[in-house]
């Protein structure tokens, strides 16, 4: 079933006096990418981070939140590094000396060393808080799956309905060219009528000119290489795991052969509507980058 890269979901779990809520965001991207905000905490389980949202997501600009609240009694207790900000302090002073700077050291500049606090995490903390943020991010990937899965049913029902809008120019083409070669000699043969006398009009030379012309006019490989491209989108399309990479190729073969039945085509006919399947390709296209 085909999967949107466009998603939301939000998972929340409690446990020990502390909630642990994962929001996560998607959107399209030709890859995977996966921008985390997480707690300093959790800077030891990025990486399984990671990789737990690319088991389940493969394409897509993912933003992911993980926020830690906890209730007052179960917080962890914070102190500050006394000794480390007062060397701080001094180091901030000589430097300002040094410079010749008039100014003194404040609480913001402080604070903004960032490493001034600790607290009574240890590994035990910190694998118990990985415990609950995978569970937490579990649920919410389950949300955002469960969306993008109900985007992809509603981008399923369009894309075949493009792709029956195809299929019905492809067979206008059918229609017209097998007789294609037909008209064209007609009009060459009254053309040339009007031009010279049956004397001066040399029958073999005139169907050499009719057989080269046929083979520039044959759109017959492209048809059969464009009814096959549509049979391969389809069965794509109603697989299980449609990949949007693989149908965007598709697409591309598609167009290809487009492309050489309208240069190749004579008919009016036949060129229109070689011009409506390109134009339906470009909307299947905008639609295509939507899925995973």
């Amino acid at each position: 079933m085909l999967r949107s890269m466009t998603g939301y979901g939000i998972g929340e779990i409690s446990a020990d006096g502390r909630r642990i809520s994962v929001e996560i965001k998607s959107v399209n991207n030709r890859f995977l990418d996966v921008n985390l905000r997480t707690p300093r905490s959790l800077n030891p389980h990025e990486g399984k981070l990671r990789k737990l949202i690319g088991k389940r997501l493969s394409r897509g600009r993912v933003s992911v939140q993980v926020l830690e609240t906890w209730e007052k009694e179960s917080s962890p207790k914070i102190s500050i590094n006394l000794a480390r900000a007062k060397n701080y302090v001094d180091s901030l002073r000589q430097v300002a000396r040094e410079l010749d700077i008039n100014s003194d050291v404040s609480l913001d500049n402080l604070l903004a060393t960032g490493d001034l606090f600790e607290s009574e995490e240890d590994t035990e903390y910190r694998d118990k808080l990985w415990e609950l943020t995978s569970t937490a991010c579990n649920i919410a990937l389950d949300a955002l799956i469960e969306v993008s899965l109900k985007e992809g049913k509603n981008l399923s029902v369009d894309l075949h309905e493009r792709l029956d809008q195809i299929i019905s120019e492809r067979k206008m083409i059918d229609k017209y060219a097998h007789g294609q070669m037909k008209v064209y000699a007609e009009r060459l043969k009254a053309r040339l009528g009007d031009l010279f006398d049956d004397a001066r009009i040399d029958p073999t030379r005139l169907e050499t000119e009719l057989a080269i012309s046929a083979d520039k006019l044959d759109i017959s490989e492209e048809i059969v290489r464009l009814n096959s491209h549509i049979d391969i989108f389809q069965d794509t399309l109603d697989n299980k795991k449609a990949p949007g990479k693989a149908l965007g190729f598709i697409l591309q073969e598609m167009g290809r052969e487009a492309n050489t039945i309208a240069s190749k085509s004579w008919l009016i006919e036949i060129s229109q509507s070689s011009m409506r399947i390109k134009e339906i390709l470009e909307q299947i296209r905008e639609q295509v980058q939507n899925i995973e």
